[in-house]
């Protein structure tokens, strides 16, 4: 009897053992599978800001092809408006030429009308002279000898006649002439005017050309700009995207956080909650403490989640304590940043890096150096955002590292 009761409490011992350790297995599957979950959404969200980013820098390398291009137009155009200025003035200037020489033309023809006039009446004036030597008689050499009063007198008497035909013809061949040199005059300068006016006419119609493809420019350069239009609203749509999964990130690592807390899970590495250390050895300045103040630039936030340790470019960041990276990437905000998970619902956050060493999944020791001070994301100058979070929630970081 005594060892049938031994055995039963026996088996009753071995069977509660068995219920508990069972429970154990269970509560721990469970919770694995919590964190996995977490761990895939994780992964999901980054792929997401991958791929949003990949857009992201798309729309931005379109945009600055389109801003060459309409940049290139404009210079284009720019160059256009002055060969069309220059078009301008030259007709405005053979147009004035043109003016004068039809003045010079006019008064061509009143010195042609004029000359026309003195040699006709030179030839009316020598007709008549002839008529009245003909009507009177022409007299003989002999006849003006015998008339004479004296040698002296035959002389001048014949002298006068010849002289006056000689005048007479002298004067009619210089009219003529004058008279045809006018009149070549004349030709040129019609000639000239015609020249003038060809020449008008072609800086016309280049003008109207150039004046065509000035406004087909301009509306393409209005294509441009609508299209910059289209990309800079497809960017913006892909920056609220980014935020909005960043914040998802944001929101599922402190999920995380939490959830190593509830799995009561321990640090893989050296350190905890109580022995973290200075995670910035060349500087312990504090340029921004934890809680609230005012925007330091646009984008960052007015409730300071952990505390800014100003450093200069490239010092060394360490681990505070030691655990496993569960992320290590770069968001618009943090900038190139990385989160710890320590154990017992504890994590740390290094933000704006200028290069990080670790990678998501990997395993840290306290004092590992794990990325490299810097200015990422919105930033003011070169610094290191350190940040505690506990069982899903900022907390003062200066409780943890002093």
């Amino acid at each position: 009897m005594k060892t049938r009761r031994v055995l039963c409490a026996f088996l009753i011992l071995a069977l509660t053992a068995t219920c508990i350790f069972t429970k154990d297995i269970l509560r721990a599957e469970a919770s694995q599978v919590d964190t996995s979950d977490l761990e895939d959404k994780r992964q999901d969200t980054l792929d997401k800001i991958k791929d949003i980013k990949a857009d992201l820098n798309d729309a931005k390398k379109k945009i600055s092809e389109l801003e060459n291009s309409k940049s290139s137009l404009k210079s284009y155009i720019g160059k256009l408006d002055k060969e069309a200025n220059e078009l301008a003035a030259q007709i405005q200037k053979l147009n004035e030429d043109i003016e004068a020489k039809k003045e010079e033309i006019s008064q061509a023809e009143d010195d042609l009308a004029q000359a026309e006039a003195t040699a006709e009446k030179q030839y009316a004036d020598m007709k008549k002279r002839i008529q009245y030597l003909y009507e009177n008689g022409n007299p003989s050499y002999l006849e003006l000898f015998l008339t004479s009063d004296s040698m002296a007198d035959f002389l001048n008497k014949s002298s006068y006649a010849a002289q006056m035909t000689r005048y007479d013809r002298n004067m009619l061949e210089e009219y003529v002439a004058q008279k045809e040199a006018v009149a070549e005059k004349k030709a040129e300068l019609e000639q000239e005017k015609e020249d003038l006016d060809l020449m008008a006419e072609t800086a016309a119609e280049q003008k109207k050309t150039v004046d065509a493809l000035i406004q087909s420019k301009t509306a393409q350069i209005q294509t441009y700009q609508s299209q910059i239009d289209s990309e800079n609203s497809n960017a913006a749509g892909y920056r609220d995207d980014l935020t909005e999964q960043e914040k998802l990130l944001e929101q599922i690592e402190q999920q995380i956080a939490a959830a190593a807390a509830a799995n009561g899970q321990d640090s893989d590495g050296d350190g905890g909650a109580s022995g973290f250390i200075w995670p910035c050895p060349s500087s312990r300045r504090i340029t921004s403490g934890f809680g609230p103040r005012k925007q330091p630039t646009p984008g960052a936030s007015t409730y300071h989640k952990g505390i800014d340790i100003g450093a200069s470019y490239g010092a060394a960041i360490l681990a505070a304590a030691g655990g496993r990276v569960t992320t290590a990437a770069y968001s618009s905000s943090a900038g190139n940043y990385i989160v710890i998970s320590h154990g017992n619902g504890l994590s740390t956050v290094y933000m704006h890096c200028s290069a990080l060493y670790v990678s998501a999944g990997q395993t840290v020791s306290q004092g590992q150096t794990i990325a490299a001070v810097g200015s990422t994301g919105y930033s003011t100058g070169n610094h290191l955002h350190f940040g505690v979070i506990k069982n899903g929630s900022y907390v003062n970081p200066t409780g943890y590292v002093g």
